[in-house]
């Protein structure tokens, strides 16, 4: 494939063809339910024949050539030659995954980034394989013939290579990114405009600024009276007014402008999931309807960047969670197919994003037995939890309801990732849940993150701004009003009780008696359902910031969301509403922050490991990954060395893979289940095994993990396996 030399036309290349492709993959979706559909016919076939043309103006006859056979099929479709059947899309699908490999290489990029990238997967490096044990690890590089393997085509009678869109075991993208923005000409033409007017005003302003200090030599050199000089100079102040008022309206009218080119519709992000539920709702057996709301809604360019990967986790979540199987369905007196909702609205100043599905639910009791089982609450503390609470614990770092942990999701990447980009984006996350009815969650984000209104704050001498979106109320309390209740100063408004705490306190501050007779100011804080009070020397007034994040090296601040400067000059550090909840009820945890030791890290207690492969290269390889993470570990050759091994010694995990001689991975494994000695060992299995089927005799062997060698990331199974011990 030859490569674009045109820098400009390559950058242009890559974002139309992004375009056609994006539109092409949700067009064949839709056809695939409403194949009588002609108007949408017509208009992904114009996509295919845009695409078709653009390449071949850049020589790239490869791409036009595949471009060309969709728009093939699109034409026996519009024609009534074929009738779209799912079997006549899934070739298509695969089509386009292999023109976005191809135009991969024109624009000189990694074919394996093109398709991982268009899913929104990050690029991760497969399991290495070494010929010399002493050699250092080096990652495998993808091969052609894993991209080769052909599937027909009933439409063209052409072989075509058939691209996995997407790889399961692969961890959400972190980031997202929109590098180009389609701007109307006239919202420019109107900035320019304003522009021009501060010119003007400038000039105007250094103006006055030459003739007041000719007037200050004058007066000093005696020249003019003193009346004349305060005359001239009220005059010249009067002037001086007018023009600042003037530049305050044009600087807020270019602020709103340039603020309203960041504005994009939310349609760009909703568009890159279909494909992606597509394909795993089909890898799950499950039948499933994506369906969006309000795509036209616009949002800030930094928020659709950092919500992909949060929509990502639910959908996921959903899909594996939440949507059951269609013979489940149907037995619960549901439709065979499943439905997730997108539903996005707007007010004045906040976006809302309501995602739901008509699944399951959630299983209160389940989150319950794993909160105790994964060590955050003790059997007394999860029996006292409510319903709201068990909610919450669904966004702790490495929470998952799955028995198994398995590719898709419950690998302890997940819903904290929502939380916490939630929480960048000065918004709030709701959940809810009816069993047997669906769950669903409200996320609800301001439209610009550009600016943020504040209410300033003094506490210890040093002032501190609350974003207003946080603030329920503020109150004036006597210190009679203060009650105590579980060991927690509170106060009753409205017939709830609210916790209060000393905002010095929360932040680390030495504490303060509070006089009996003494007047307090109370901020009070709502944060999802909860809300607390906080008690602060002194209340200040509302302000529009620009908040400006931590520096790089630094990226997350307990408590702070970032820092700002007010009107006076002065720097005032933001507060992070959430991080403060979490500081009011980290008491309720069975565990203090302090006490939890790392397992990896911590060399006065490394763990141990028991690793069964009877692959030496594998073993090799994954020995020296697990001991350069600092486990203790004992290689077995297969299932029987690895029983015997048992019998000596007691380990903290078991790492397994499936096929081996003499005794396989799901036969220890139940072995292990079956001995009262052994049966609390976490078992995790690294197979290259990857169906629904094989997955379901591991969970009922008894595994806790089950990581694909197909799709294997380091990370994955390091992470899995700190989830364990």
């Amino acid at each position: 494939m030859p490569k674009i030399e045109d820098i400009e036309l390559r950058g242009l290349f890559k974002i139309e063809s992004q375009e056609h492709l994006q539109k092409l993959d949700a067009g064949l979706l839709q056809l695939e339910k409403t194949p009588e559909n002609q108007p949408l016919i017509q208009e992904i076939f114009r996509e295919a024949h845009s695409l078709k043309g653009a390449a071949r103006m850049l020589g790239l006859i490869e791409i036009q050539d595949l471009a060309n056979t969709v728009e093939d099929m699109l034409g026996d479709a519009r024609s009534g030659k074929i009738i779209i059947t799912a079997d006549v899309i899934k070739p298509q699908l695969a089509t386009l995954d292999h023109i976005r490999l191809l135009i991969s290489d024109a624009l000189g990029e990694s074919r394996v980034d093109a398709i991982k990238e268009s899913q929104g997967e990050p690029v991760i490096s497969p399991i290495s394989v070494e010929t010399e044990p002493t050699q250092p690890t080096q990652p495998i590089q993808p091969t052609q013939s894993a991209q080769d393997i052909k599937i027909f085509s009933p439409i063209q009678n052409t072989e075509i290579p058939k691209v996995e869109s997407i790889s399961k075991g692969a961890p959400i993208a972190s980031e997202f990114h929109i590098d180009t923005l389609r701007v109307d000409a006239k919202k420019l033409d109107y900035l320019l405009s304003q522009t021009s007017e501060l010119v003007v005003s400038r000039s105007r302003i250094l103006r006055f600024q030459g003739e007041f200090n000719d007037l200050i030599g004058k007066f000093d050199a005696g020249k003019i009276p003193a009346e004349q000089w305060v005359k001239e100079a009220q005059l010249m102040c009067s002037k001086l007014a007018e023009d600042a008022s003037r530049l305050s309206v044009i600087t807020e009218e270019i602020e709103d402008g340039i603020r309203g080119l960041r504005l994009l519709p939310i349609s760009g992000l909703l568009e890159q999931f279909p494909r992606m539920v597509h394909d795993l709702a089909a890898e799950e057996k499950k039948q499933i309807d994506l369906v969006f709301s309000g795509e036209t809604t616009v949002a800030d360019k930094r928020i659709i960047e950092e919500m992909k990967a949060p929509l990502m986790h639910m959908l996921r979540n959903a899909i594996d969670h939440g949507i059951e199987l269609p013979e489940d369905r149907l037995k619960s007196g549901k439709a065979a197919v499943g439905t997730i909702l997108v539903k996005v609205s707007q007010d004045a100043n906040h976006i809302r994003i309501d995602v739901h599905d008509d699944g399951r639910g959630l299983d209160l009791e389940a989150i319950r037995h794993q909160a105790v089982k994964r060590h955050l609450y003790t059997e007394i503390q999860a029996a006292t939890l409510d319903d709201v609470q068990l909610k919450n614990v669904l966004m702790t770092p490495g929470f998952s309801t799955n028995k198994m942990i398995t590719d898709i999701s419950g690998r302890g990447v997940g819903l904290d990732v929502v939380r916490s980009a939630v929480e960048r984006m000065h918004g709030t996350l709701q959940i809810e849940s009816e069993p047997g009815k669906g769950m669903l969650f409200s996320l609800n984000l301001p439209v610009s993150l550009t600016s943020t209104r504040v209410m300033i704050i003094r506490e210890w001498g040093e002032s501190y701004a609350l974003p207003c979106e946080a603030i329920q109320f503020s109150k004036i309390l006597k210190s009679n009003e203060l009650l105590i209740r579980e060991d927690r100063q509170c106060f009753y408004h409205d017939d709830e009780v609210i916790t209060v705490n000393r905002l010095g306190s929360l932040l680390d501050r030495p504490a303060r008696p509070i006089n009996p007779n003494s007047i307090l100011i109370c901020v009070v804080i709502k944060v999802g359902e909860y809300s607390y009070g906080l008690i602060v020397d002194e209340l200040g007034n509302e302000e529009e910031i620009v908040l400006k994040p931590a520096p790089t090296p630094i990226k997350r601040l307990r408590n702070v969301l970032g820092v700002t400067i007010l009107d006076s000059g002065e720097v005032c550090t933001v507060l992070n509403a959430s991080d403060l909840a979490k500081n009011v009820y980290q008491p309720h945890q069975k565990i203090a922050d302090t006490e939890k030791i790392n397992p990896v890290t911590d060399t006065s207690t490394v763990k141990s490991l028991l690793l069964v492969e009877d692959s030496i290269v594998t073993r090799i390889q994954e020995k020296r990954i697990l001991e350069a993470a600092g486990y203790e570990v004992t290689a077995a050759v297969d299932g029987l060395n690895a029983w015997n091994i048992l019998a000596t010694k007691l380990f903290d995990v078991i790492v397994s893979d499936i096929m081996m001689p003499n005794m396989d991975g799901l036969e220890l494994t139940r072995k292990i289940r079956a001995s009262k000695k052994f049966s609390d060992i976490p078992v995790i299995l690294v197979t290259s095994l990857a169906t629904e089927e094989d997955r379901r005799k591991g969970l009922e062997a008894g595994a806790d993990a089950y990581i694909s060698k197909s799709d294997f990331d380091q990370t994955v199974l390091l992470d899995s396996i700190a989830k364990f011990i």
